[in-house]
């Protein structure tokens, strides 16, 4: 068990390392400027922190452990999960370049992206995070776990959606709002 906690451990400091990587990638740049972006960017990391510490936390009780305890297969599945979830976010943030921010704003030259794994969806990399912090809960075998885990950081996820759709919309104008008829927010198909 103690080689499954240094696995998760691993995976999760990689994963925030990156995440703190890409914020302080914009302040280097001059970009991630708080102000249009109505703190989603706070609210998102603390959600991300919280969900992730109050899984770990939960994971102390056993009652609420997946049916038949944990197995090495359930471990796996959530670590598989977590790193595609990985490979996603890093994947959006690639295809948008230069134009990615850790916050929510556009610039003048900004040019729509709708290919990639923006295809399908309009915020990949928000799926990405679910996904890794689905994988998380998963990992940890927890349903309580789980809950925390997914629930926190969707909800701050949300609302930064809410927050960033009305700023693109606002920027490319009808191509945006045809963009969003054919594409779903986070899950591809589905919504």
């Amino acid at each position: 068990m103690a080689l499954y906690i240094v696995v998760l451990v691993l995976i999760t400091t990689v994963w925030l390392a990156y995440e703190i990587w890409l914020v302080m990638r914009d302040a280097a740049h001059g970009k991630g400027k708080t102000g249009s972006d109505k703190g989603t960017r706070y609210f998102n990391s603390i959600a991300i922190w919280a969900g992730i510490t109050g899984a770990a936390i939960l994971n102390g009780f056993p009652e609420f452990f997946f049916p038949g305890g944990r197995t090495s297969a359930g471990f796996f599945i959530g670590i598989a999960i977590m790193l595609a979830g990985l490979a996603l976010r890093i994947w959006s943030v690639a295809t948008l370049g230069a134009s990615f921010r850790t916050t929510v704003e556009t610039h003048r030259d900004q040019k729509m992206v709708s290919h990639g794994p923006y295809r399908l969806l309009r915020h990949p990399s928000y799926s990405g995070m679910i996904l890794i912090c689905c994988g998380y809960g998963i990992a940890l075998q927890n349903w309580l776990s789980l809950l925390v885990a997914v629930l926190l950081p969707l909800s701050a996820l949300l609302y930064r959606i809410h927050v960033e759709e009305a700023a693109l919309a606002s920027s490319f104008g009808p191509d945006y709002i045809e963009y969003q008829k054919h594409t779903k927010r986070l899950i591809p198909w589905v919504w």
